[in-house]
């Protein structure tokens, strides 16, 4: 099995490694990819990151680099996104071709709530936040909801909880969910 995971804003930092070397045991393929081409641009805050983000990617950039890798698999794929890599993971597993993609795993995908229309083509679990600055969870939640393939949760956890990043990082859910992940990732590939 192959596993694409799509950074957030951050790019590729040391805990993004860290955390996919934990999927080792179950994949025979992981692919990373990020906003900066693999470099870990080291930003001093949340604004810095997304600053760069907006000006050297964005999200229709990043969506093409997610589905040009997701093209390029040979094998069984799942794509895990977080934050802005989870809108990018939605775009390409809601794109005609989805290639060898069997599901996707998104958290805190932000820009979702402006993609409710897309309809994936492979199952999707979307875990959100209790609360985000800029839309209401539980509105987007519902319409995503009945979407077909389209599975959300609602953590009561902040935006970023999975990323030691970020202001809102949570070391136990961080590794509840990983393993969650896991778990789901086996079950989509299983499919």
């Amino acid at each position: 099995m192959h596993i694409i995971f799509a950074t957030e804003i951050w790019g590729r930092s040391s805990h993004v490694d860290v955390m996919t070397d934990s999927f080792k045991d179950i994949a025979s393929k992981i692919t990373v990819i990020d906003p900066y081409d693999g470099t870990d641009p080291a930003f001093c805050s949340e604004e810095d990151a997304y600053a760069r983000y907006v000006a050297e990617c964005g999200h229709e950039k990043y969506a093409k680099r997610v589905s040009g890798a997701l093209q390029q698999s040979a094998e069984p794929t799942c794509l895990v996104g977080f934050s802005a890599g989870a809108g990018a993971v939605w775009s390409a597993v809601c794109a005609e071709n989805v290639g060898t993609a069997t599901g996707a795993v998104c958290f805190y995908g932000s820009s979702i709530r402006n993609m409710i229309d897309y309809q994936p083509k492979v199952p999707v679990d979307l875990v959100f936040s209790e609360n985000e600055p800029h839309f209401d969870v539980e509105t987007v939640a519902r319409s995503l909801q009945d979407i077909p393939l389209a599975q959300c949760y609602i953590t009561p956890f902040e935006h970023g909880f999975m990323n030691p990043l970020s202001k809102h990082y949570h070391q136990e859910a961080y590794h509840f969910w990983l393993q969650w992940i896991k778990d789901q990732v086996v079950s989509h590939c299983a499919s």
